[in-house]
């Protein structure tokens, strides 16, 4: 069970962070700093939709 919970987890921060990326497609420099926040707080490799804007979003 606790698999499973884990997976929804990490489903959920995924979701949350295409939201958060479609929602701010207007204003990249807002996308640059979330991955920005992701670098420094070392989540980035945990966040794939982050990962895969990245290098389209140099700063």
């Amino acid at each position: 069970m606790e698999a499973w919970e884990s997976l929804l987890s990490d489903v959920e921060s995924e979701l949350i962070d295409v939201e958060a990326v479609l929602g701010e497609l207007d204003d990249l420099d807002a996308v640059r700093s979330r991955i920005a926040a992701a670098r420094a707080d070392h989540t980035l490799t945990h966040r794939p939709v982050l990962q895969r804007c990245a290098p389209h979003l140099p700063n």
